[in-house]
Protein backbone atom coordinates (compact mmCIF):
# COMPACT_ATOMS: atom_id res chain seq x y z
CA UNK A 1 0.00 0.00 0.00
CA UNK A 2 2.83 2.40 0.87
CA UNK A 3 4.57 1.71 -2.46
CA UNK A 4 1.32 2.23 -4.37
CA UNK A 5 0.75 5.56 -2.57
CA UNK A 6 4.30 6.61 -3.41
CA UNK A 7 3.72 5.79 -7.08
CA UNK A 8 0.44 7.72 -7.15
CA UNK A 9 1.94 10.77 -5.48
CA UNK A 10 4.90 10.84 -7.82
CA UNK A 11 2.66 10.29 -10.87
CA UNK A 12 0.54 13.28 -9.81
CA UNK A 13 3.60 15.49 -9.26
CA UNK A 14 5.29 14.62 -12.54
CA UNK A 15 2.02 15.05 -14.48
CA UNK A 16 1.41 18.45 -12.85
CA UNK A 17 4.96 19.54 -13.66
CA UNK A 18 4.54 18.50 -17.29
CA UNK A 19 1.25 20.45 -17.46
CA UNK A 20 2.77 23.69 -16.24
CA UNK A 21 5.79 23.21 -18.48
CA UNK A 22 3.57 23.03 -21.57
CA UNK A 23 0.01 24.29 -21.91
CA UNK A 24 -0.54 21.67 -24.60
CA UNK A 25 0.68 18.72 -22.53
CA UNK A 26 -0.79 15.50 -23.88
CA UNK A 27 1.58 12.80 -22.63
CA UNK A 28 0.56 10.98 -19.46
CA UNK A 29 3.69 9.51 -17.87
CA UNK A 30 3.95 7.13 -14.91
CA UNK A 31 7.26 6.23 -13.30
CA UNK A 32 7.05 2.91 -11.45
CA UNK A 33 8.84 3.53 -8.15
CA UNK A 34 10.39 1.22 -7.17
CA UNK A 35 10.60 -0.90 -10.31
CA UNK A 36 8.25 -3.89 -10.21
CA UNK A 37 9.91 -7.29 -10.64
CA UNK A 38 7.64 -9.95 -12.14
CA UNK A 39 8.59 -13.50 -11.18
CA UNK A 40 6.64 -16.70 -11.92
CA UNK A 41 4.47 -16.21 -8.85
CA UNK A 42 3.20 -12.75 -9.83
CA UNK A 43 1.43 -10.91 -12.66
CA UNK A 44 1.70 -7.22 -13.54
CA UNK A 45 -1.56 -5.66 -14.76
CA UNK A 46 -1.42 -2.41 -16.73
CA UNK A 47 -4.28 0.04 -17.20
CA UNK A 48 -2.48 2.16 -19.79
CA UNK A 49 -5.10 4.88 -20.38
CA UNK A 50 -6.38 4.95 -16.77
CA UNK A 51 -9.99 4.11 -17.61
CA UNK A 52 -10.39 1.50 -14.87
CA UNK A 53 -9.93 -1.49 -17.22
CA UNK A 54 -6.74 -3.55 -17.46
CA UNK A 55 -5.30 -3.35 -20.98
CA UNK A 56 -2.19 -5.55 -20.69
CA UNK A 57 -0.55 -7.97 -18.30
CA UNK A 58 2.94 -9.43 -18.02
CA UNK A 59 3.91 -12.80 -16.62
CA UNK A 60 6.78 -15.30 -16.45
CA UNK A 61 6.48 -19.07 -16.14
CA UNK A 62 8.75 -22.11 -15.74
CA UNK A 63 8.20 -25.74 -16.68
CA UNK A 64 9.90 -29.14 -16.86
CA UNK A 65 8.83 -32.14 -18.93
CA UNK A 66 10.15 -35.53 -19.90
CA UNK A 67 12.28 -38.11 -18.12
CA UNK A 68 15.54 -37.57 -16.33
CA UNK A 69 18.77 -37.05 -18.25
CA UNK A 70 21.74 -39.33 -17.67
CA UNK A 71 23.98 -38.70 -15.81
CA UNK A 72 22.77 -35.32 -14.50
CA UNK A 73 19.33 -36.47 -13.34
CA UNK A 74 17.80 -33.18 -14.53
CA UNK A 75 14.58 -33.10 -16.56
CA UNK A 76 15.12 -33.79 -20.24
CA UNK A 77 13.25 -30.65 -21.24
CA UNK A 78 13.00 -27.49 -19.22
CA UNK A 79 12.27 -23.91 -20.00
CA UNK A 80 11.21 -20.46 -18.91
CA UNK A 81 9.25 -17.79 -20.72
CA UNK A 82 8.39 -14.11 -20.33
CA UNK A 83 5.14 -13.12 -21.98
CA UNK A 84 3.22 -9.95 -22.81
CA UNK A 85 -0.57 -10.30 -23.02
CA UNK A 86 -2.80 -7.81 -24.85
CA UNK A 87 -6.19 -7.88 -23.17
CA UNK A 88 -9.56 -6.80 -24.60
CA UNK A 89 -9.29 -4.09 -27.33
CA UNK A 90 -5.52 -3.80 -26.77
CA UNK A 91 -2.57 -4.47 -29.05
CA UNK A 92 1.20 -4.98 -28.94
CA UNK A 93 3.59 -4.10 -31.79
CA UNK A 94 5.16 -7.18 -33.42
CA UNK A 95 8.11 -7.95 -35.65
CA UNK A 96 9.12 -11.40 -36.93
CA UNK A 97 6.22 -12.92 -35.00
CA UNK A 98 7.25 -11.65 -31.56
CA UNK A 99 6.78 -8.40 -29.60
CA UNK A 100 9.01 -5.75 -31.13
CA UNK A 101 11.93 -4.14 -29.34
CA UNK A 102 11.97 -0.34 -29.65
CA UNK A 103 14.69 2.10 -28.70
CA UNK A 104 14.29 5.63 -27.37
CA UNK A 105 12.87 7.99 -29.99
CA UNK A 106 11.27 5.32 -32.20
CA UNK A 107 7.90 6.40 -33.57
CA UNK A 108 4.80 4.59 -32.29
CA UNK A 109 1.76 4.99 -34.56
CA UNK A 110 -0.46 3.12 -37.03
CA UNK A 111 2.54 2.22 -39.23
CA UNK A 112 3.65 -0.54 -36.81
CA UNK A 113 2.43 -4.13 -37.05
CA UNK A 114 -0.10 -4.60 -34.26
CA UNK A 115 -1.31 -7.91 -32.85
CA UNK A 116 -3.14 -9.43 -29.89
CA UNK A 117 -1.73 -12.97 -29.68
CA UNK A 118 -0.09 -13.51 -26.29
CA UNK A 119 3.44 -14.54 -27.08
CA UNK A 120 6.96 -14.64 -25.76
CA UNK A 121 9.04 -11.57 -25.18
CA UNK A 122 11.76 -14.13 -24.58
CA UNK A 123 11.68 -17.91 -24.29
CA UNK A 124 14.41 -20.38 -23.35
CA UNK A 125 14.42 -24.17 -23.34
CA UNK A 126 16.91 -26.99 -23.06
CA UNK A 127 17.21 -30.68 -23.81
CA UNK A 128 19.36 -32.47 -21.23
CA UNK A 129 20.89 -29.03 -20.52
CA UNK A 130 23.05 -29.32 -23.62
CA UNK A 131 21.35 -26.54 -25.57
CA UNK A 132 19.91 -23.20 -24.52
CA UNK A 133 18.41 -21.52 -27.59
CA UNK A 134 16.72 -18.17 -27.03
CA UNK A 135 13.52 -17.36 -28.87
CA UNK A 136 12.00 -13.89 -29.18
CA UNK A 137 13.26 -10.37 -29.79
CA UNK A 138 14.18 -9.45 -26.21
CA UNK A 139 17.60 -11.05 -26.44
CA UNK A 140 19.50 -9.09 -23.80
CA UNK A 141 18.95 -7.84 -20.26
CA UNK A 142 18.94 -4.12 -21.11
CA UNK A 143 16.01 -1.71 -20.91
CA UNK A 144 13.94 -1.42 -24.08
CA UNK A 145 10.52 -0.10 -25.05
CA UNK A 146 7.45 -2.14 -25.97
CA UNK A 147 4.88 -0.32 -28.14
CA UNK A 148 1.28 -0.49 -26.93
CA UNK A 149 -2.08 0.49 -28.41
CA UNK A 150 -5.57 0.67 -26.86
CA UNK A 151 -8.73 0.88 -29.00
CA UNK A 152 -11.38 2.82 -27.08
CA UNK A 153 -14.67 3.28 -28.95
CA UNK A 154 -12.86 3.32 -32.29
CA UNK A 155 -10.15 5.73 -31.16
CA UNK A 156 -6.57 4.48 -30.85
CA UNK A 157 -4.36 5.56 -27.97
CA UNK A 158 -0.66 4.89 -28.47
CA UNK A 159 1.83 4.32 -25.66
CA UNK A 160 4.94 2.51 -24.50
CA UNK A 161 6.26 0.60 -21.52
CA UNK A 162 9.96 0.31 -20.62
CA UNK A 163 10.97 -3.13 -19.38
CA UNK A 164 13.89 -5.51 -18.91
CA UNK A 165 13.70 -9.26 -19.54
CA UNK A 166 16.40 -11.02 -17.54
CA UNK A 167 17.78 -14.51 -17.02
CA UNK A 168 19.78 -15.86 -14.11
CA UNK A 169 23.57 -16.00 -14.23
CA UNK A 170 24.21 -19.72 -13.86
CA UNK A 171 23.06 -22.82 -15.73
CA UNK A 172 20.36 -23.82 -13.22
CA UNK A 173 19.80 -20.20 -12.21
CA UNK A 174 18.00 -19.63 -15.52
CA UNK A 175 14.83 -21.10 -14.03
CA UNK A 176 15.06 -19.51 -10.60
CA UNK A 177 15.71 -15.93 -11.70
CA UNK A 178 13.72 -15.52 -14.90
CA UNK A 179 12.03 -12.13 -14.57
CA UNK A 180 10.46 -9.07 -16.18
CA UNK A 181 11.28 -5.70 -14.64
CA UNK A 182 8.70 -2.92 -15.17
CA UNK A 183 10.29 0.56 -15.08
CA UNK A 184 7.89 3.19 -16.45
CA UNK A 185 5.24 3.79 -19.10
CA UNK A 186 3.35 6.57 -20.91
CA UNK A 187 0.61 7.16 -23.47
CA UNK A 188 -0.66 10.00 -25.65
CA UNK A 189 -4.02 11.14 -24.25
CA UNK A 190 -4.97 12.66 -27.64
CA UNK A 191 -6.64 9.86 -29.67
CA UNK A 192 -5.05 8.68 -32.94
CA UNK A 193 -1.90 10.74 -32.32
CA UNK A 194 1.59 9.18 -32.21
CA UNK A 195 4.04 9.02 -29.35
CA UNK A 196 7.79 8.47 -29.32
CA UNK A 197 9.28 5.60 -27.33
CA UNK A 198 10.55 7.16 -24.10
CA UNK A 199 8.63 10.41 -24.60
CA UNK A 200 7.39 11.76 -21.25
CA UNK A 201 6.17 15.22 -22.23
CA UNK A 202 4.64 16.97 -25.24
CA UNK A 203 7.76 17.58 -27.32
CA UNK A 204 6.31 16.86 -30.77
CA UNK A 205 7.88 14.93 -33.63
CA UNK A 206 9.78 17.84 -35.17
CA UNK A 207 11.63 18.85 -32.04
CA UNK A 208 12.50 15.24 -31.27
CA UNK A 209 15.71 15.65 -33.27
CA UNK A 210 16.91 17.88 -30.45
CA UNK A 211 15.33 15.71 -27.74
CA UNK A 212 17.16 12.62 -28.99
CA UNK A 213 20.49 14.49 -28.93
CA UNK A 214 20.18 15.39 -25.22
CA UNK A 215 21.85 12.91 -22.88
CA UNK A 216 22.39 12.78 -19.12
CA UNK A 217 25.35 10.77 -17.83
CA UNK A 218 25.95 9.13 -15.56
CA UNK A 219 22.33 8.46 -14.68
CA UNK A 220 21.99 7.52 -11.84
CA UNK A 221 24.43 10.21 -10.75
CA UNK A 222 26.30 10.60 -7.48
CA UNK A 223 28.52 13.68 -7.27
CA UNK A 224 28.70 14.84 -10.89
CA UNK A 225 26.37 15.02 -13.88
CA UNK A 226 27.11 15.79 -17.53
CA UNK A 227 24.36 17.14 -19.79
CA UNK A 228 25.21 16.83 -23.48
CA UNK A 229 23.31 18.81 -26.13
CA UNK A 230 24.74 17.13 -29.23
CA UNK A 231 25.53 19.57 -32.02
CA UNK A 232 23.23 22.27 -30.70
CA UNK A 233 25.07 25.61 -30.62
CA UNK A 234 22.18 27.85 -29.62
CA UNK A 235 21.21 29.26 -26.26
CA UNK A 236 20.09 26.50 -23.88
CA UNK A 237 18.38 27.03 -20.51
CA UNK A 238 18.74 24.17 -18.04
CA UNK A 239 16.63 23.78 -14.91
CA UNK A 240 16.71 20.90 -12.42
CA UNK A 241 13.82 20.52 -9.96
CA UNK A 242 13.00 17.95 -7.31
CA UNK A 243 9.65 16.13 -7.30
CA UNK A 244 8.02 18.93 -5.28
CA UNK A 245 8.82 21.39 -8.08
CA UNK A 246 11.54 23.19 -6.10
CA UNK A 247 14.32 24.49 -8.35
CA UNK A 248 17.61 22.91 -7.31
CA UNK A 249 19.80 24.13 -10.16
CA UNK A 250 19.54 26.49 -13.12
CA UNK A 251 21.95 27.77 -15.72
CA UNK A 252 22.17 29.08 -19.29
CA UNK A 253 24.59 27.66 -21.84
CA UNK A 254 25.46 29.42 -25.10
CA UNK A 255 27.13 27.74 -28.08
CA UNK A 256 28.52 24.80 -26.14
CA UNK A 257 27.77 21.10 -26.47
CA UNK A 258 27.96 20.01 -22.83
CA UNK A 259 27.72 21.32 -19.28
CA UNK A 260 28.87 19.80 -16.00
CA UNK A 261 26.68 19.91 -12.88
CA UNK A 262 27.99 19.29 -9.37
CA UNK A 263 25.38 17.05 -7.70
CA UNK A 264 27.35 16.46 -4.52
CA UNK A 265 24.82 18.41 -2.45
CA UNK A 266 21.76 16.86 -4.16
CA UNK A 267 19.75 14.56 -1.91
CA UNK A 268 19.11 10.98 -2.99
CA UNK A 269 15.98 10.81 -5.11
CA UNK A 270 14.26 11.61 -8.42
CA UNK A 271 14.75 14.93 -10.24
CA UNK A 272 13.37 16.46 -13.43
CA UNK A 273 15.84 18.06 -15.83
CA UNK A 274 14.25 20.55 -18.22
CA UNK A 275 16.19 21.83 -21.24
CA UNK A 276 14.77 24.73 -23.26
CA UNK A 277 16.05 25.95 -26.61
CA UNK A 278 14.53 27.83 -29.55
CA UNK A 279 11.04 27.44 -28.12
CA UNK A 280 11.38 23.68 -27.58
CA UNK A 281 11.29 21.93 -24.21
CA UNK A 282 12.96 18.60 -23.48
CA UNK A 283 12.34 16.89 -20.14
CA UNK A 284 14.53 14.11 -18.76
CA UNK A 285 14.38 12.11 -15.55
CA UNK A 286 17.47 12.14 -13.31
CA UNK A 287 18.14 9.71 -10.49
CA UNK A 288 20.63 10.70 -7.77
CA UNK A 289 22.11 7.98 -5.60
CA UNK A 290 24.33 8.40 -2.55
Amino acid sequence: MKQQLQKMIYAFIITAMMFFASANAQIVYIDVIPDDTILSSSIYYLDLNNDGMNDFHFQTSHYTTGGACIPTGSPSNWGARARAYADSNSFVAFTSGYPAVLNSGNLIDSSLIWGTTPTELRYIYGACITTQPLIGNWSDSSSHYLALKVDQSGNNYYGWIRIKVQLGDGLYDYLRNYRIIIQDYAYNSIPNQPILAGQITATGIIENSFASSVHLFPNPATNNLSIAFGNNNKKVDVTITDITGTIIYTTTAIEIQKIEVNTEDFKKGIYVVQIKTAGFIVTKRLVVEK
